[in-house]
């Protein structure tokens, strides 16, 4: 199976849209073909545009990971001489964007082809990076440079989001639609474990310029596999205006309101990210600094063993590809997560640090499957002119870890850090048992 060449690849050959046409039989999207294709853990693999896709995303990741640990290292560098203050500032200010886009993004998703959509994300994010190692090098840089970056990375980011999920069903079939988005959540979390770890060794060894440069290189990466794309064309939108966006978003949320599969997922979500997801924002750094007492190599450690439980649960949840049943494996793997995060917590008063790190692997082992299962239910559930839109409203759900970053720190502040993380847990339990009681017909979401 060639990566890149149009040789004897089945979905390559001259004949690719005649061939594929036949093999289709009508659905809500028109692509679905009769026959599932090969299984596996690799099936999507088969298709020569999620491999485009997927390298894309490839690329994407590893340079934003790459961002994520060099930027507040630098943030705290001399360099800049910032404060723990600013580290939370500038979080926050990346995630601005997604409140004030979000509402707009899947709209635009909807509107507008999604390729050029992520073309323009992708070439902005990269052209971005570019100009900050050149702050950098050139010993230009300012405290406000990182926050605009920040700022209008957010932006980018918002745009890329909506698009870039909304396309996969457009590319695999039904059938295949949760190992492919597995496949590409498995990519997030290796790319958490590599870039992590590059990322450290570069700021060490060759500066921060330096690797922010190569971080825009990498990006360049994700703009060409997202120019090799070969998408059907989305259905036109005549008279596009700031009124018609409106209306268009609200058309977006009354869909998903009155869908119950939609609106139960994104009732979730939003209990995931608000408590949940706490623990990679606040709970790890204050674990490794004050309670396991392993600095700030410890946290890139944690975030590592993190993303290698979550590489573990993409990776099973690909083999399973999951189609029917996805409403209880999603209460399964949000439960999991609250108890793992719970058992982790416990286990720091024993101060046996190995125990310790081998229950993060558990963690992102249960972390990551909810994310795959929840984007795979909302794809699946709306209609081709609709997935921008509805994928956006997770994005917004996203959005919201800023403020369960908040009640974190408070909590911690107030009550302790293991006590804390154990309440946030014990509601991510509370959640799903309400939610699984009060309304059964989140068991029974296909």
């Amino acid at each position: 199976m060639a990566l890149f060449g149009r040789g004897n690849d089945k979905e390559d050959a001259p004949s690719e849209s005649e061939s594929a046409m036949s093999a289709l039989e009508d659905t809500e999207d028109g692509i679905s073909p009769v026959k599932p294709g090969k299984g596996g853990v690799f099936a999507s693999f088969q298709y020569r545009d999620f491999r485009y896709l997927w390298l894309g995303q490839i690329s994407q990741a590893l340079a934003l990971w790459m961002e994520q640990i060099a930027r507040p290292l630098l943030i705290l560098s001399p360099i800049i001489g910032g404060s723990a203050v600013h580290l939370g500032l500038v979080f926050a200010v990346r995630t601005v964007p997604q409140l004030g886009m979000g509402i707009f993004s899947g709209v635009i998703a909807d509107w507008y082809d999604r390729r050029t959509i992520l073309l323009v994300a992708k070439t902005g994010s990269a052209t971005l990076n570019f100009a900050l190692a050149a702050l950098v090098l050139t010993g230009q840089i300012e405290l406000w440079h990182i926050y605009a970056h920040a700022f209008t990375k957010g932006a980018f980011n918002s745009l890329d989001q909506p698009a870039r999920q909304s396309m996969i069903p457009s590319i695999v079939p039904r059938e295949q639609l949760t190992n492919a988005v597995a496949l590409n959540s498995a990519t997030m979390n290796t790319m958490r474990i590599v870039g992590a770890a590059m990322a450290g060794l570069l700021v060490k060894y060759i500066g921060f310029g330096e690797t922010f440069l190569l971080t825009a290189i990498i990006f360049t990466g994700a703009v060409f596999f997202t120019y090799k794309l070969s998408l059907p064309p989305q259905a036109k939108v005549e008279n596009k205006s700031v009124r018609k966006a409106l209306s268009s978003f609200k058309e977006g949320v009354q869909y998903g309101w009155s869908t119950p599969s939609i609106r139960w997922v994104i009732g979730l979500a939003m209990i995931y990210f608000i408590f949940g997801m706490s623990y990679m924002q606040v709970f790890a750094p204050l674990f490794a600094k004050e309670i396991l007492k392993i600095g700030e190599d410890g946290f890139g450690l944690m975030l590592s063993l993190t993303g290698f439980g979550g590489v573990i649960g993409a990776m099973t949840l690909a083999a399973l590809n999951l189609h029917r049943n996805r409403g209880l494996a999603l209460m399964f793997v949000m439960a999991g997560f609250g108890t793992m995060l719970i058992i982790f917590s416990l286990s720091t008063y024993l101060e046996v640090i190995p125990l310790s790190l081998a229950l993060i692997i558990l963690v992102g082992m249960f972390q990551t499957p909810f994310n795959t299962l929840a984007n795979s239910v909302l794809l699946s559930s709306a209609p081709a002119e609709m997935r921008g839109r509805v994928m956006a409203l997770i994005s917004l759900d996203r959005s919201v870890i800023t403020i369960g970053a908040t009640a974190a720190g408070f909590t911690a502040a107030g009550l302790g850090v293991q006590q804390a993380q154990i309440i946030f847990g014990a509601i991510v339990i509370a959640g799903v048992f309400v939610i699984a009681t009060t309304f059964p017909v989140v068991r029974r979401i296909q």
